[in-house]
């Protein structure tokens, strides 16, 4: 069963243009040296200072393996981008209506 995370973050210095939040999306990528295990990455404006994030894992136990480095690019991103998590929620998809 596939495994969700959804964020809401607040940037203090207000959302980075997208070429900059593509950056760092990369950097995130480029720690893992090849494979990346999140089946999917969808990042949303919701206005001047807030995006909301959900990531998809192919399972519970990806996500769980996944969690240390999760974390550690956190709180990275929260020191060098003045962010702060706001609310997390974690869990199963139980429907999946289109494909990713």
């Amino acid at each position: 069963m596939k495994y969700a995370v959804y964020t809401k973050w607040r940037w203090s210095d207000g959302v980075p243009d997208p070429s900059h939040l593509q950056s760092m999306m990369q950097g995130y990528r480029d720690n893992y040296g090849g494979e990346f295990p999140p089946e999917e990455v969808l990042w949303w404006k919701i206005d001047d200072n807030h995006h909301q994030a959900v990531i998809v894992y192919s399972s519970e136990e990806v996500a769980n393996a996944e969690r240390s480095k999760l974390e550690e690019a956190r709180s990275k991103s929260t020191q060098d981008n003045n962010n702060v998590l706001l609310e997390e929620f974690v869990g199963p998809i139980v429907m999946q209506l289109t494909a990713l």
